[in-house]
């Protein structure tokens, strides 16, 4: 069925600020004079030091760009809409989610939020908050490689600020429940990619009214890409960024999707096919080695 872009009509006719050299904002007229009065400075500030955390690692793109980083900030009223954003993730009436970038120096998407994410920002930020908005802008630079996959991009995104940027250390709750999670509790590849199929993705929480971090497809995927990347880690007995950097090269030269692409990523990292697909023992030794260095601290 058709759908028309109403985001691109919404950009088209929308206004730019540019708040560094790395992050410009599009919105609209009434929205701007929100800007321009100073609204969105606490939002924006914590926006450039996510950004500013993802860069740290370091992670060179395609044809070694340097793009922008682009922030949509659409109206409140229908936001989802403007966003396209899945039933799933329409409670609580905000939303931000990657969307197509429409500005010719940007990223392959921007960051598209409702207003009131950024009006209604409060610097005192959970540890939880700070890792989804970090999960977010890995989003941008995941992008750059690949897009399409929900489970090899959730697990990505969770991936960065989790382990890229050790934040999983301080993240206690998480850790409490990655410690809880009983094997018939994690998604193995295949089922995820089933989920995927159905549109079940990313519908059922393992903790009510939390963060997609509690959800059980990100959590299930983000052991999964992470076991992947730390293999790759000890196989090629090179750094946690190298082995990130290499995981995304991985996953853009592959020509195969689904069960065939955990097929080209289980020859890739040495690991049986029928074992990457079907097992968990991948993700329950990462879960493994989460809880062996909170013992040790």
């Amino acid at each position: 069925m058709y759908r028309k872009d109403i985001l691109r009509e919404y950009i088209k006719n929308s206004e730019i600020r540019e708040y560094s050299d790395s992050i410009k904002v599009r919105l609209s007229k009434e929205l701007a004079e929100k800007y321009d009065n100073g609204e969105y400075d606490n939002y924006l500030r914590e926006l450039q030091k996510d950004f500013n955390l993802v860069s740290s690692l370091n992670i060179t793109l395609p044809g070694g760009a340097k793009p922008v980083f682009y922030l949509y900030i659409v109206p409140d009223e229908n936001y989802y809409d403007y966003l396209n954003t899945p039933p799933a993730f329409r409670s609580g009436g905000r939303g931000g989610k990657p969307v197509p970038c429409y500005d010719i120096d940007g990223f392959n998407s921007a960051y598209g939020i409702s207003q009131n994410i950024a009006e209604e920002f409060n610097p005192n930020i959970t540890i939880a908050r700070q890792v989804n908005n970090v999960h977010e802008v890995a989003h941008i630079f995941q992008h750059q490689f690949y897009s399409g996959n929900s489970m090899l991009g959730e697990g990505f995104a969770e991936t960065i600020p989790l382990y890229g940027l050790d934040l999983e250390d301080t993240f206690e709750e998480h850790k409490e429940l990655l410690n809880n999670l009983r094997e018939e509790d994690i998604l193995s590849a295949k089922e995820l990619i089933d989920q995927m199929r159905t549109g079940k993705f990313g519908e059922k929480e393992l903790k009510p009214n939390k963060t997609c971090s509690f959800r059980e497809s990100y959590v299930s995927s983000y052991l999964f890409v992470r076991g992947c990347i730390e293999t790759l880690k000890e196989n090629e007995k090179c750094t946690r960024e190298e082995a990130i950097q290499d995981f995304l090269m991985l996953i853009k030269n592959m020509n195969n999707n689904n069960e065939y692409m955990i097929a080209d990523i289980a020859e890739y990292i040495h690991i049986p096919v029928e074992t990457l697909l079907f097992g968990k023992s991948l993700q329950l030794s990462i879960i493994n080695n989460i809880t062996k260095k909170t013992i040790a601290k």
